[in-house]
């Protein structure tokens, strides 16, 4: 419609200065008038229609327009009448009909113009009306169907070409959207793991320039047992809370992403030296371990983080590990700590990472074998038992400490492998044995968190020929302490299977009297340390109160690392019934414990306190 106010303008802006060529006196004056109003008001109506306008406004626009338009045509045709300008009633007709943006109004503009020819003729040549009167109302008519249809055809392709827009830019929407949420982590709005290697590829373009990064990991202490206890909404709303606290914490100097479960990494943009880190990630700390009030639960939670500093020439993997060694060193030094990767760190970091790749793809029926160091009785004055401990010989890498494989595995998850051969080779070695005597066999926290391990263990048991009380499981106070509640349950689950069930370690952890009598443990193992000081009195005195809950709880009580004759005196003393240690062999393979048991039991050897002896190997 602009277009159309602006030719309007341009007409009647072209006769005004016409009109002074031609006209003079009254007439002059008339047609001027006529034709200035016209352009002025399109120029007008032209300007208008920049911003949008209501129909109803628009319509009275238009047809304020027409009728200046027909107001120029009868002042004309009142000044020097032709039959021949009648056709620019028709021409009107048309024009109102292709330029009307609706129904109603092209109709009513016509209306008016038809009816001023009408009485122009009948005024002035009456006997032209029918043939006018015809031509008027066919042109009319033609005009308004054509503009009809017209309208109606361009009108279904604005809308066609609407809505295809408007589907294009809701699927653009939707792709950012989409694109925003493959880089979002759903639950906590923070960049995830799909963003986060992407940030890292910048961050070390930056690197490579001379501008300092840094590596931050945090996992969250004791997020499982949260989610076990209160259940995962509640985890969820923490780990929201968690994230929330982190952006804060970070600002625009640091980039937060959630990587999975309760694991952030963060790349903070920072010239410090390890000092610095530490600081800034120990305030971090202090920020995450502030209370939580969840669904009107107070919740405490800590942090564990490992730092490692940006390398441009290093790759992901290898700076990633660095920094995840380092907070595995955090959790292991205690948790709620900073770690930052350094120097010293790196060779053990290397052959860590050797030892996970070989467990990875390690054959553990094949590659595991036994040891095992006898348990001295010392009121029958013999060994009575044995506890088999795992050796592991990597064909890549050789002879790998216990220390080290079963900590590693632990960390990976692979522990339950191991378990599984030690568990069958042990049950293979006594249905090998003609007499045998119970072995004890190790299970991890994680076997003991594990519903499934524990019903593969049972499971294995039972398709042996070895009845359960010759198997003996060990277990320790901190491989209870994520889910006292579910290691319980097992552990009664095995005990109700005809298992012997001990506590080793016991002393250098957590439990207390009243939950150690919840556990159906036949058997308590003073762990070795208390044997370092045994000159020291208070030393011994904790000797006496660990042996005498033991009795307090009708159970056995074991004494390891019993190497020397004083340490043996010592045990008996404070009243240990059974000792462990290199005292009466070193671990030793089946072959050598089956001859230890054969001499033991053909001489019928009974210790003699005063003179004790060294049992052969």
């Amino acid at each position: 419609m602009r277009g159309y106010f602006l030719v309007v303008a341009a007409y009647y802006g072209l006769m005004t200065p016409g009109h002074m060529l031609t006209l003079t006196g009254f007439e002059l004056v008339t047609m001027v008038t006529a034709s200035t109003t016209a352009c002025l008001v399109a120029i007008a109506a032209w300007y208008r229609l920049r911003s949008a306008m209501k129909m109803g406004a628009m319509e009275g626009l238009i047809s304020l327009v027409n009728l200046l338009i027909l107001a120029n045509v009868m002042a004309a045709l009142t000044i020097d009448y032709h039959a021949a300008k009648l056709v620019y009633f028709v021409m009107m007709a048309m024009i109102f009909a292709f330029a009307s943006i609706s129904l109603r109004q092209g109709l009513a503009s016509i209306t008016v113009a038809l009816a001023c020819l009408f009485w122009v003729i009948s005024a002035r040549t009456p006997a032209d009306m029918v043939t006018w009167g015809f031509v008027a109302f066919a042109a009319a008519l033609s005009s308004v169907a054509i503009a009809y249809y017209l309208r109606r055809v361009i009108g279904l392709a604005v809308m066609a070409r609407t809505e295809a827009e408007g589907r294009l830019a809701s699927a653009e929407k939707r792709s950012r959207e989409m694109h925003l949420e493959s880089l979002s982590d759903s639950l906590t709005g923070l960049p995830n793991r799909r963003a986060f290697f992407r940030e890292l590829q910048l961050r070390k373009d930056l690197v490579a320039r001379d501008v300092g990064h840094w590596l931050v990991l945090l996992d969250l202490d004791g997020f499982k047992a949260v989610n076990d206890n209160y259940g995962h909404l509640i985890g969820d709303a923490l780990l929201q809370a968690v994230a929330k606290r982190l952006r804060d914490h970070c600002g625009q100097e640091a980039f937060a992403s959630r990587m999975g479960g309760d694991e952030f990494n963060i790349i903070l943009a920072s010239d410090e030296d390890a000092a610095g880190i530490e600081r800034w990630s120990q305030s971090l700390l202090e920020a995450v371990a502030e209370t939580y009030l969840i669904e009107d639960r107070l919740i405490q939670i800590s942090a564990s983080l490992g730092c490692h500093l940006l390398e441009a020439g290093a790759s992901d993997n290898s700076m990633i590990r660095n920094a995840d060694y380092a907070l595995l060193r955090a959790k292991r030094d205690g948790k709620n700590r900073v770690v930052v990767f350094r120097e010293e760190h790196a060779e053990d970091a290397a052959l860590r990472f050797k030892v996970e790749q070989s467990l990875r793809v390690a054959s553990f029926a094949d590659e595991i074998e036994l040891l095992f160091q006898p348990q001295f009785d010392l009121g029958l004055g013999r060994i009575v038992s044995a506890e088999a401990l795992a050796r592991w010989h990597s064909p890549s890498i050789g002879q790998v400490g216990p220390n080290r494989f079963i900590k590693i595995a632990e960390d990976c998850g692979l522990i339950s492998r191991i378990t599984v051969a030690v568990l069958a080779k042990s049950l293979a070695f006594i249905e090998s044995w003609d007499d045998p005597v119970p072995l004890s066999v190790n299970l991890s926290g994680h076997d003991l968190m594990s519903d499934q391990v524990i019903e593969q263990v049972m499971a294995i048991v039972a398709q042996s020929k070895v009845p359960p009380e010759l198997l003996e499981f060990e277990i320790t106070e901190t491989a209870m302490m994520p889910d006292t509640a579910r290691a319980s349950q097992n552990l009664h689950r095995l005990a109700a299977r005809g298992h012997p069930l001990s506590l080793d370690d016991f002393g250098t952890g957590y439990s207390n009297f009243s939950y150690l009598r919840s556990l159906p443990i036949s058997k308590l193992k003073v762990d070795r340390a208390f044997m370092q000081d045994l000159g020291d009195p208070m030393t011994e005195k904790v000797l006496y109160s660990l042996t005498g809950m033991a009795r307090t709880l009708d159970v056995h009580c074991l004494l390891e690392g019993i190497e020397t004759e004083l340490e043996l005196l010592a045990a008996k003393r404070v009243g240990a019934q059974s000792v462990q240690g290199f005292y009466f062999g070193r671990p030793m393979d089946g072959a050598a414990l089956k001859q230890l048991l054969a001499n033991d039991r053909k001489a019928d050897r009974v210790v003699n306190l005063a003179e004790p002896k060294r049992a052969a190997i």
